[in-house]
Parts: C-alpha cells; structure tokens; sequence
C-alpha cells in the first residue's frame, strides 16, 4: 500500500526529491553512527539557539536504552560533528507541520523542540524512552 503523499500537487516533486535527499542523508547517518557506536538506533535532537538550529542530546539503543546523553552547552567533540551535522540538516529538511512524522524519517517528540531519528537498522522503530521522560 501507497502511502498519501501530503504534498499538493504542484509541489509533488519538490516533496519527492526532499525525500529522496533525506533518505540519503538518512543512510550516511546510519553508517556514521554505526561507525562511532554499532548499538545506535535512535537519536534524539533538541532545537538550540546556536548556529547548527539543532544539538545531539541523546542516543538510545535498539531496547530504549540510555546510551549516552550530550550537555547541550558544550560541544560533543570532534568524533560527533559529522554525526550532529547530518541531524541539524536532516531535521532542517523535515517540514513537520505539514507532513505526517516519519515522512522525512524525523519524528516529533511531546516538547516541540525535540526531535527524534530512527535508524534503518532499528527494527522497532522509536525507543521507548524517547517518548517519556529520562529514568
């Protein structure tokens, strides 16, 4: 089955080829992530004042597992910065107010500012833990 796409028509292939980028960033974040830490599933994004828009604040595992949360006034390190480049633009990408979650692979959480990716290789889709508050 289709999904509907919710782009009017005459928008349709701006939509299409955004998605088609998306996809690809989606598919370097992966490795990139993979390559830092191979238990990366989910990563979950809040929106900053700073120059990116967005920071890396937590990565979860395949079982919603805490695997590691960022301060958000510092900077990661150097080891993240293609990982949190490849976030901002996937998430700058997302028009969610007018495409359902998930359409460009970024989710929405309850605070509006945060944002979460689910990676191919999550077979679960969203951690639990992403949803609710950290424990």
């Amino acid at each position: 089955m289709t999904p509907v796409d919710p782009c009017p028509i005459a928008d349709r292939q701006v939509c299409l080829a955004t998605r088609d980028l998306s996809r690809a960033v989606l598919r370097r974040l992966s490795e990139t992530a993979a390559g830092i830490e191979p238990r990366i599933k989910t990563i979950t994004a809040t929106r900053t004042d700073g120059p990116r828009g967005y920071a890396l604040w937590r990565l979860h595992g395949d079982d919603g597992r805490l695997l590691l949360q960022f301060d958000l006034l510092q900077e990661p390190g150097a080891a993240w910065n293609t990982l949190a480049g490849d976030v901002c633009f996937l998430a700058r990408l997302a028009d969610l107010r007018t495409h359902p979650p998930g359409y460009f692979y970024v989710h929405p959480l309850p605070d509006p500012r945060d944002i979460a990716i689910p990676l191919p290789s999550n077979p679960r889709g969203l951690a639990p833990r992403t949803i609710g508050p950290l424990k």
